[in-house]
C-alpha cells in the first residue's frame, strides 16, 4: 500500500513537472520591444497674411508665430516659430541687384548641399509664379540632417529670400517625419503666396 502511494505520488509530481515544462516551452522568449514613436495629432492649419511691416508678405499658419527685425538697409531677418512642434523656419530677405544675384544663388545652393556628408539624398523642386515674379527652389534634404527643408525665392534682379527649417531636437529623420510633413505644407503655401510689395 505504501509503495503504491509512493508510486502515485511519483507519477503525479512527474506529470505536474512535465505540464509545467511544456507550458514554459510554448511561451515565446521575451525580447525587447521595438523602438517606436508617439503618434502626434496636429491641429488643422488655418492661414493668415504675414505682417504688413515687411517689404514682402506670405500666408502663414495660425499655429506659427512670426517675429522679425531689420538688420540693415535692405536686409531683414524673420523667424516663423512652431511652439507646439518646437521647430523654427529661419528666413532672410535681401534687396539685391542683378550683379550680385549669382552670389546669393550660389550661397543658397551651397547651404543646402553642405549636408551631403550626412544626407541620404537631396531632392530639388523648382517653383515659378510668373504673375508675381517669384521663382525659386525647394530643397528636401533627407536623412538625419540639421535642416531637412530649405528654400530660396527671387526675381533675380531686386530681392532674394532664403529660409531654412530647424527642429529643436537631435536630428532623427524617423521621429520628426510627421512634424516635417505637417510643416512642409505650410512652406509650400508660403512659396505659393510669397509676394514682394511694389518697389
Amino acid at each position: 500500500m505504501k509503495s503504491r502511494l509512493t508510486y502515485n505520488l511519483f507519477i503525479g509530481v512527474n506529470a505536474f513537472l512535465l505540464l509545467l515544462w511544456s507550458m514554459m516551452a510554448c511561451t515565446e522568449p521575451s525580447s525587447p520591444k521595438k523602438k517606436g514613436y508617439y503618434r502626434l495629432e496636429f491641429p488643422k492649419a488655418d492661414y493668415v497674411s504675414s505682417t504688413d511691416s515687411l517689404p514682402f508678405t506670405f500666408s502663414q499658419s495660425t499655429q506659427a508665430v512670426l517675429t522679425w527685425q531689420k538688420n540693415k538697409p535692405g536686409e531683414y531677418f524673420c523667424d516663423v516659430d512652431y511652439p507646439l512642434i518646437k521647430a523654427r523656419l529661419y528666413c532672410t530677405y535681401h534687396v539685391i541687384t542683378p550683379r550680385v544675384f549669382r552670389n546669393f544663388a550660389e550661397e543658397s545652393r551651397k547651404m543646402a548641399y553642405q549636408h551631403t556628408a550626412v544626407a541620404t539624398g537631396i531632392k530639388e523642386k523648382a517653383y515659378a509664379n510668373d504673375l508675381a515674379h517669384v521663382y525659386g527652389i525647394l530643397y528636401d534634404i533627407q536623412g538625419n540632417v540639421a535642416t531637412p527643408l530649405q528654400l530660396a525665392l527671387t526675381d533675380s534682379t531686386h530681392y532674394f529670400f532664403n529660409a531654412s527649417l530647424y527642429f529643436n531636437t537631435v536630428p532623427n529623420a524617423d521621429s520628426i517625419a510627421p512634424s516635417l510633413n505637417y510643416i512642409r505644407k505650410d512652406i509650400i503655401r508660403l512659396m505659393e503666396t510669397f509676394t514682394v510689395k511694389s518697389r
